[in-house]
């Protein structure tokens, strides 16, 4: 493993949610990863130009080895075209794609947007994460079970993901993530913390999930710490 990894954020400035660059940078620190932020907004949900973002994104390539990369908030198909060539480009064994919703809203994004992430987001990636909370959306199915989380990562992966995460699913006090790989599933399962509402969480188990790939874990492996991650953020307060 390379000290101090360079993870590449692809994010808005800022969500309005906890979320977005400014955010992810402070996990990767945490995590002993160098940090390199693209933005594809300043203020969500207005994009920047196209080529503000492309030359965003060659200035962090040349920057150094990318170790992983993190794809959160994204519009219109040109932007995903462009974010998704970077990802098969420089780290097409490592990118993890947040869920094709506005971060930290679960509004979803535009019909246009939502097709291209997953016509050339979702395959250029090694992982798709996405929030139980959001899944009636993303795959058209509830989910209150451990049968339909497993059914609605098959969908995800259905629709062009290698590998998707379903993170924070409630069951009788206890929090499930599903990480299901090519059709091999893994069940995380942990205590709920009672802790008051910490904004950005969803963000965060997604920059973790980046830092640790960039670190040299193996999915499995970084999902399980992604969890104690966000663990630790709970038991902590922020």
């Amino acid at each position: 493993m390379t000290a101090n990894p360079l993870v590449v954020s692809v994010h808005a400035l800022d969500t309005g949610a906890g979320e977005g660059f400014v955010a992810d940078a402070a996990v990767f620190a945490e995590l002993e990863c160098r940090a390199a932020c693209v933005a594809t907004a300043v203020l969500w949900p207005e994009p920047l130009p196209l080529d503000v973002v492309a030359r965003q994104l060659a200035a962090a390539q040349v920057s150094g080895p990318v170790a992983a990369a993190r794809v959160g908030f994204v519009a219109g198909a040109a932007q995903v075209e462009l974010v998704a060539g970077f990802v098969r480009r420089a780290a097409p064994e490592t990118a993890v794609v947040a869920s094709p919703v506005h971060a930290g809203t679960s509004t979803p994004l535009d019909a246009e947007t939502h097709e291209a992430i997953r016509r050339h987001l979702f395959p250029a990636a090694r992982v798709v994460v996405a929030r139980a909370a959001e899944v009636a959306f993303l795959a058209g199915r509830d989910v209150d079970d451990l049968d339909d989380l497993r059914d609605a990562a098959k969908r995800l992966r259905d629709q062009g993901a290698r590998a998707v995460v379903i993170a924070g699913l409630l069951i009788r006090g206890r929090v499930l993530d599903l990480l299901d790989d090519d059709g091999g599933t893994v069940l995380l399962d942990t205590t709920r913390i009672q802790a008051p509402r910490i904004p950005g969480l969803a963000g965060a188990h997604a920059a973790a999930l980046a830092a640790h790939l960039a670190r040299g874990l193996e999915l499995s492996t970084a999902v399980e710490a992604a969890q104690r991650y966000i663990g630790f953020r709970l038991q902590r307060g922020r």
